[in-house]
């Protein structure tokens, strides 16, 4: 399924304008080819599509998105860890390789060039992480705002009994749903750290390597403990030392530049503010460090005692056992009392302001108080700053409920004599804090780079419930791009859009996999929004989003997943669906493609009448021709400027069509394609007999007989009546067959197949237009043989003159239409035809007489014959062409015309090619060439 290397336009078919150049457009082409997103679009779609198939309650729905959503997850997840062992894997063989380059050739490594490298590894797994972290944001947020809220319980006014705080924990957090937002994002932040950052144990091992002590990670600080003992014994002390004593400033690091710490109890370093050996301070960095990870990664309270038991850190464990709201079922949690927890924050938050001697400890006590300032010193990245904040507006929010349910007696001291810090009063009104922060994280030095990558812009609108807005934005900026060289009509620009095209938070129209998220993001919301009666689907805002949608589906296009586009344009308001697949499918010409496409539109609800009647419609309206126009009289000509001769009359212009175009303009293309497609679809017979002549009027106005040549051949008339009737119709070049329709006559051919007099009479102007086209390809072939008879080095023989007698056969069985009240018969009055018949006629019957006058000197006499006949139907009194002619000035050279044909009918010799005559046709009208042989 790979592409080939081409120009495609990502703003879809557009037909005529130069979407993208180049390179861009391969750069799009190559990125969509590519299997692994093959295979992503294909398996998201897969999953669509089951939502999209039945009809079910508002409720059942509702899940089937939430379900979605965690399928997605699942597959994002399982990409994400696939690529961490790929990592891993390719990290291991690089050392190894390394090892061995020493004992292996040079070629053995061969195998090794096509694999990916390590950095483009890094890139795609910090991708899917990301693409992870944005389902997991949805799987938890979703369900808490697209369901009841009548299934939060009421808040209890009154304690009738003790409570611990976990029990009011859990009241709080089913009483309050930005508290249940809130923690779903932190446990969402916990989760993504946890599955993303470097094993703690990994990220220690500097600082334990630089603690000097081997692979001991217990009994604590080894080296200030050695020191104060070794000075003990050598200065015979006995006895705790006093830190202000002149023993004790005797006692110094290893460097002998710092006081060292006199006892080796906890805080004995803030106490006395002194310092440990240096190789103790690493160490101590390495436990906090690790303690911080472990509150950053959500891991629970069994965990981080574990993790400290191991390091007989104990009572680290225990500062952190009151609340470290570790992710997901929080089992195992102290049945403290709440004014202990009210204490215990404050009491951290003054160890995060002003005790600890590293940032990693004070942001530990930071996390467990719920400062922000202490936090962010130790933040490496937007996930960490937006962990912080809303850290520390949960604990903020559980530090006020529980304010609120104990007594205002036993909480006046605590509030006035120990501070806390108050993240709520910092960041405001609640309904938008989420908005400011994730605008704040864009400013900030720290986190502005990042946070203005597509991924966490997308990610900063869910937390902030703004993705109604993202999605708009993002839709704005799509159809700026797709605007920047000419005008797009798949992907419109809007003009109240103030978003720039060049922002880079929003996905690059090349982004293929980042418009796969964005499009499935934005398909499912709006589908929760619908389910509620909200969405924008009638609105600016929602046609700009679609803009997201056309986007996509053109990706697939560039991707080959045409069966996959349907799905897509179904989600869209009919008429943007039917628009955006319309100008994504000129290249599915095969008939079985279209028809399977048909099918999938059918399947998904789609009017597929009302698609196939929209498409030439749509494309008509969107290119119409210059409305100044080209003057009828004197625009089309099919002769030369010569003077007539005796032997082949007034000469024909050879190629009068002009060169054969490489391909058709797209334009015209897709018109004849979308007359294509009525032929698979049942009915519709006068709108594809609308619609065609609609198109054959377009080509003719503009004089593009390529155009209309293709069309001819393409949904010719006779295979309409063919497909849709099933009548037999053996040879569409003799065009008796419609008039034998027209009339009633019965013949074995029709006998079965009656038709309504309204519908022949839908297809007469059509069938018409198709009778001129394909009268005047003839004529073009002719006038070519009559330019090769004219030349004395062309050897031409029977095969030759047979394929000219043909040629000549099909103008006369062409030209009885055109001659018989051609476009005067119409179901509506349409200057347009005045103007054609005014275009062509003139034109048309003057070659003709030069037509026949070359066959009648070239394969036999009666072809002159035929241009006398010709004479008196042009003026019989009911003819309709004689006042054409007349309008146009082009009597007189008609007449000489018929004049010439009569002086080579006199003294013409006796034929010897007699290919394409009727002689007994013209004695049966009363016809002889004997009255013109001249005696000698």
């Amino acid at each position: 399924m790979m592409l080939a290397h081409q120009t495609q336009q990502i703003a879809g078919v557009d037909y005529g304008r130069p979407e993208y150049d180049n390179e861009r457009a391969t750069q799009v082409s190559e990125a969509a080819s590519l299997p692994s997103f093959i295979d992503d679009a294909e398996r998201f779609a897969k999953a669509l599509d089951m939502l999209s198939v039945t009809q079910k309650p508002t409720s059942e729905q509702r899940t089937d998105v939430f379900a979605l959503v965690e399928k997605y997850h699942q597959y994002a997840a399982s990409k994400a860890q696939a690529l961490r062992k790929k990592r891993k894997s390719a990290s291991t063989t690089g050392l190894r390789r390394l090892d061995d380059s020493s004992s292996q050739d040079s070629m053995d490594l061969d195998d090794t060039d096509n694999q990916p490298t390590t950095h483009e590894l890094a890139s795609e797994l910090e991708r899917w992480e990301q693409e992870t972290q944005i389902w997991d944001m949805l799987r938890r947020l979703l369900p808490l705002r697209y369901s009841s809220r009548n299934t939060l319980r009421p808040v209890r006014r009154e304690v009738s009994r003790f409570q611990s705080t976990s029990e009011l924990w859990r009241e709080f957090l089913q009483s309050d749903p930005t508290a249940q937002e809130r923690k779903a994002i932190l446990e969402c932040l916990q989760t993504s750290a946890d599955g993303s950052r470097t094993d703690i144990d990994d990220l220690v091992r500097d600082y334990q390597k630089q603690a000097e002590r081997g692979d001991i990670i217990a009994h604590g600080w080894l080296h200030t403990r050695s020191a104060i003992k070794m000075q003990k014994n050598v200065n015979s002390w006995t006895g705790p030392l006093d830190p202000t004593s002149a023993d004790a400033g005797q006692l110094v690091d290893i460097n002998g530049s710092n006081p060292l710490v006199t006892q080796l109890d906890p805080d004995v370093a803030t106490r006395q503010g002194r310092k440990l050996e240096p190789q103790d301070e690493y160490f101590e960095r390495a436990i906090w460090l690790g303690c911080y990870e472990l509150l950053r990664r959500g891991r629970s309270l069994n965990e981080i005692r574990d993790w400290c038991i191991e390091r007989t850190e104990v009572w680290r464990a225990v500062s952190m056992s009151a609340m470290p709201l570790s992710k997901g079922q929080e089992t195992g949690q102290p049945c403290t009392d709440p004014l202990s927890t009210l204490l215990w924050r404050r009491t951290c938050f003054a160890l995060a302001r002003q005790g600890g001697t590293d940032d990693y400890e004070r942001a530990v006590y930071g996390i467990l108080s719920g400062d922000i300032t202490s936090v962010e010193k130790v933040c490496q990245g937007w996930d960490d700053f937006v962990f912080a904040h809303y850290n520390a507006l949960l604990r903020a929010q559980f530090d006020g409920y529980l304010m609120k349910r104990t007594s205002s007696e036993s909480t006046a001291t605590i509030h006035q004599s120990f501070p806390s810090f108050n993240a709520l009063q910092f960041h405001g009104d609640a309904s938008s804090a989420g908005e400011r922060l994730m605008s704040s994280l864009e400013s900030n030095p720290k986190t502005s780079a990042e946070a203005k990558t597509p991924l966490k812009a997308l990610q900063a609108a869910i937390l902030s419930n703004n993705l109604a807005q993202y999605m708009h934005d993002l839709g704005a900026a799509l159809g700026k791009r797709a605007n920047q060289k000419a005008p797009s009509h798949l992907i419109p620009e809007f003009d109240g859009a103030t978003v720039s095209a060049n922002d880079p938070k929003f996905f690059m129209m090349n982004d293929y996999e980042g418009l796969r998220v964005a499009t499935h993001v934005h398909l499912l919301v709006s589908h929760l929004d619908s389910l509620q009666g909200e969405g924008y689907m009638d609105s600016d805002r929602g046609r700009a989003q679609d803009n997201i949608v056309s986007t996509y589906v053109s990706i697939l296009r560039l991707a080959n997943l045409v069966d996959l586009m349907p799905l897509y344009c179904s989600k869209l308001q009919e008429e943007r669906g039917f628009f955006t697949l319309s100008r994504n499918i000129t290249r599915v010409e095969k008939e079985d493609e279209r028809i399977i496409l048909l099918k999938n539109m059918a399947k998904l609800g789609m009017n597929i009448a009302k698609f196939v009647v929209y498409q030439p419609r749509s494309i008509l309206d969107q290119n119409p021709l210059p409305s100044h126009g080209i003057p009828a009289f004197g625009a089309f000509t099919v002769l030369l400027n010569s003077p007539p001769t005796l032997k082949y009359g007034r000469p024909l212009k050879p190629d009068f069509f002009g060169d054969d175009p490489e391909a058709l303009d797209p334009i015209d293309e897709a018109l004849i394609q979308s007359l294509e497609w009525f032929l698979l679809v049942e009915g519709l017979w006068e709108e594809l007999f609308e619609a065609g002549t609609a198109v054959y009027k377009r080509f003719l106005k503009g004089f593009n007989l390529h155009a209309a040549r293709s069309l001819s051949e393409r949904v010719r008339c006779a295979n309409i009546f063919r497909t849709k009737t099933d009548l037999t119709i053996p040879d569409d070049t003799d065009v008796s067959w419609f008039e034998d329709i027209r009339s009633g006559t019965p013949t074995i051919s029709l006998l079965g197949n009656d038709l309504s007099v309204e519908q022949v009479a839908a297809a007469r102007n059509f069938f018409e237009m198709e009778c001129l086209v394909r009268a005047l390809d003839s004529m073009e072939t002719i006038a070519s043989s009559e330019a090769m008879a004219q030349d004395p080095t062309e050897e031409l023989g029977r095969d030759f003159w047979g394929l000219v007698g043909k040629e000549i056969r099909c103008v006369k069985s062409f030209i009885g239409p055109i001659l018989n009240n051609w476009l005067l018969e119409s179901i509506q009055d349409d200057e347009d035809f005045t103007y054609l018949r005014d275009a062509y006629l003139p034109e048309t019957i003057i070659g003709y007489v030069s037509v026949l006058h070359f066959a009648g000197t070239s394969l036999s006499r009666d072809n002159l014959l035929e241009c006398m006949e010709l004479a008196s139907i042009i003026a019989r009194k009911d003819a309709d062409v004689a006042a054409v002619l007349m309008k146009a000035g082009r009597m007189k050279e008609i007449v000489e015309g018929f004049a010439n044909c009569s002086k080579a009918l006199a003294i013409s010799g006796n034929e010897k090619k007699a290919l394409g005559g009727s002689s007994k046709k013209m004695r049966e009208m009363g016809w002889t060439r004997e009255l013109w042989s001249v005696k000698r």
